[in-house]
């Protein structure tokens, strides 16, 4: 290992997204293992995220900006733009979800292309996007993953739900103005269950944003949490029965399914590409496809119903957690930046 190398993470800014987690975890684990680490952003850092290194506070993110470096990891597109523009270290681009296929971005998907088009190497948090930059970029990648905090993301010392689910709290993560998200399909399928079941169903939501009055209208949830501190969310996963995310196919990842599972909570999740790419076989969850509202209220109805089920859930679950320690994460993380040192030697 060339420990040693200089790497700088950059960052449009450090606002609560799991996105910035994963990088700043990244940086973090490099940082302990000797590589000197920068970290630039066009704010001051998260204030939701016990960061334990400095960030850089910068208007821009260019050459004037960006300290000379060995490896320059651009965290979403704009700044993957101005690693590869600032000429001062090997542009590398940290992938956790093609932008392009976002709804809220196709205005800007011709820029979005260009950046993906450049002949840079990639990091990848799940398999799917591996073959997607791969097809359909002809993209030079390496497969890291997210890693799972121990210390937050771990099941309840004897918790049991022996005296049954009355009543029963589902959880549901992300913010309703991301489409991707699709909180909107995931409170459907609970009204309806709400209904088929003739017990108290607690909605629990936690967002980045204030509860709009769309989502309001919608369903009313009983509890709201707004921008909840990364070190908090391992208790409000505990204290759940159930958790759901129906995101639609261009989810990159999908942090809170595999956090739930590490807290030994089932869940049910969308038949799509990062969902059914965390392990195999596909039996740590229930799946249905991300429109059908009454698949996904059957699917709470049988959770609800059959003790196995959710037992079986909370086993394959928890080794599926298993799967992405840090350890793992880091050991694929320095072989790939090691290997990417290598190639621009030669």
């Amino acid at each position: 290992m060339t420990n040693g190398l200089r790497i700088t993470y950059l960052f449009e800014s450090t606002a609560l997204w799991g996105g910035n987690k994963v990088a700043l975890e990244q940086a973090e684990a490099l940082s302990d293992e000797g590589y000197h680490i920068s970290i630039i952003s066009k704010d001051s850092g998260p204030s939701w995220y016990p960061l334990k290194l400095p960030v850089i506070a910068a208007s821009t993110l260019d050459a004037d900006t960006i300290p000379e470096s060995d490896i320059i990891v651009g965290t979403y597109w704009p700044t993957v733009k101005a690693a590869y523009e600032s000429g001062r270290g090997k542009p590398v681009h940290l992938c956790q979800g093609y932008e392009g296929g976002n709804k809220e971005l196709l205005s800007q998907k011709a820029a979005i292309d260009e950046v993906y088009s450049y002949k840079i190497p990639k990091l990848t948090v799940s398999p799917h996007l591996d073959r997607f930059l791969k097809e359909r970029f002809h993209a030079e990648t390496y497969y890291i993953g997210p890693m799972l905090n121990r210390e937050i993301f771990h099941p309840s010392r004897g918790r049991s739900d022996e005296q049954g689910l009355n009543p029963l709290r589902i959880l549901v993560v992300g913010p309703f103005e991301a489409d991707v998200k699709n909180i909107a399909s995931a409170l459907k399928g609970i009204s309806l269950a709400r209904r088929k079941l003739g017990v108290t169903v607690k909605l629990v939501r936690i967002s980045q944003f204030p509860l709009s009055p769309e989502e309001k209208e919608l369903m009313v949830p009983d509890e709201y949490h707004v921008h909840v501190p990364y070190p908090k969310m391992g208790e409000f996963y505990r204290n759940a029965d159930l958790l759901i995310s129906v995101s639609k196919e261009a989810e990159g990842f999908g942090l809170p399914a595999l956090e739930a599972m590490g807290c030994g909570i089932p869940v049910i999740l969308s038949r799509i590409p990062s969902y059914t790419s965390f392990d195999k076989p596909q039996d740590y969850a229930l799946f249905v496809e991300h429109s059908d509202h009454n698949a996904l209220s059957e699917a709470i109805v049988e959770l609800y119903r059959n003790k196995p089920t959710r037992e079986r859930l909370i086993r394959r679950g928890l080794a599926v957690s298993e799967g992405f320690t840090k350890e793992d994460v880091v050991k694929r993380l320095t072989t790939a930046l090691e290997e990417i040192i290598s190639c621009r030697e030669k």
